[in-house]
């Protein structure tokens, strides 16, 4: 039970956060009503805005953060990246929380990260025009799938260890 319970409660945080972060970046620019416009338009979108920080790279974000608050840029891109190291780490750590074993919160967490890397590469599959436009590079669907898998794998771990941190089971 530790397992599902963990996956469920870490991929709504997850989901909620990223659509949290998507809002107020958005109303920091002032394309809240452009994005509403957008899904209405291609509600493709929607799979995007929930689950786009598993395509980024923990370390890559981390140095735009860095890049950005060092260059004095402090715009809706900054609350953004925020939001792609705050989102993941949040929900590893309900994953850690929730599940009764460390294998339950691990593993709880690396499922939610590939559902998204899944639905991700869906999303390439399905309609490659919604990525480019947002700013992920076109390339082959499969590839891209496999990309997003990989990516999906590396959070996974690296916020993995977190939610072994939190787990309510002991070390020994």
């Amino acid at each position: 039970m530790g397992l599902g319970k963990a996956l469920g409660f870490s991929l709504l945080g997850f989901i909620g956060l990223n659509f949290l972060f998507v809002i107020i970046a958005e109303t920091i620019s002032g394309n809240l009503n452009l994005l509403f416009s957008d899904i209405s338009s291609n509600p493709l979108i929607i799979l995007l805005i929930f689950f786009g920080p598993m395509v980024s790279m923990p370390g890559s974000v981390f140095s735009s953060i860095f890049a950005q608050i060092s260059s004095g840029m402090i715009d809706s891109m900054l609350i953004q990246y925020i939001g792609f190291i705050i989102s993941p780490f949040v929900a590893s750590l309900i994953a850690g929380r929730t599940g009764e074993n460390k294998g339950g919160s691990f593993g709880g967490w690396m499922i939610t990260t590939m559902i998204s890397a899944v639905a991700l590469g869906i999303l390439a599959f399905i309609h490659t025009a919604t990525l480019s436009y947002y700013g992920i590079p076109l390339a082959d669907p499969s590839l891209m799938l496999i990309t997003f898998l990989m990516s999906g794998a590396v959070n996974g771990v690296f916020y993995g260890c977190f939610s072994l941190l939190f787990t309510k089971e002991e070390m020994y």
